[in-house]
């Protein structure tokens, strides 16, 4: 079975560095294609022995820059939908702050830590749509124990 394969280096020799997933429980490894002048072999190589093998080569600073570049991307898509929920739960109506809370064990006026904690998780349920702590996506929700009822 074939696994995609991330060009992340093109040396000006023509050698080729690609990062690429293994089978099943097989770790990501580094993929070497060597230009075609110098028979174009391939070899792999773990992650953590490309590192180590020669710190100042050009196709390991490619390589830190391309994982850089996606933490980059990740962290800004992660602030990009925290802005969005942060506008939803600005433009949440009265009557959704009402639907949310109900069956919840606080009502309006909130004059404990308590029923401040369970307010902000419906109000975590109007943004989300969700009642239940169920999925890696909601951890932003604080967890019964530290205080809510809402579950």
């Amino acid at each position: 079975m074939t696994h995609p394969m991330l060009l992340f280096s093109l040396s000006s020799n023509g050698d080729q560095w690609y990062l690429a997933r293994g089978n099943g429980t097989d770790k990501t490894t580094v993929v070497h294609e060597a230009n075609r002048s110098s028979g174009g072999a391939i070899s792999k190589i773990s992650i953590e022995d490309f590192l180590r093998a020669n710190p100042q080569a050009p196709e390991r600073q490619d390589f830190v820059s391309l994982v850089a570049d996606l933490l980059g991307n990740e962290l800004d898509d992660s602030k990009a939908r925290a802005e969005v929920l942060l506008i939803q739960l600005r433009d949440a109506t009265e009557e959704d702050a009402a639907n949310a809370l109900l069956g919840a064990k606080v009502q309006l006026p909130l004059t404990t830590p308590y029923e401040a904690l369970e307010f902000y998780n419906c109000m975590v349920d109007v943004v989300t749509g969700q009642r239940a702590i169920d999925v890696k996506e909601d951890a932003h929700r604080i967890r019964p124990g530290f205080g809510s009822t809402h579950v």
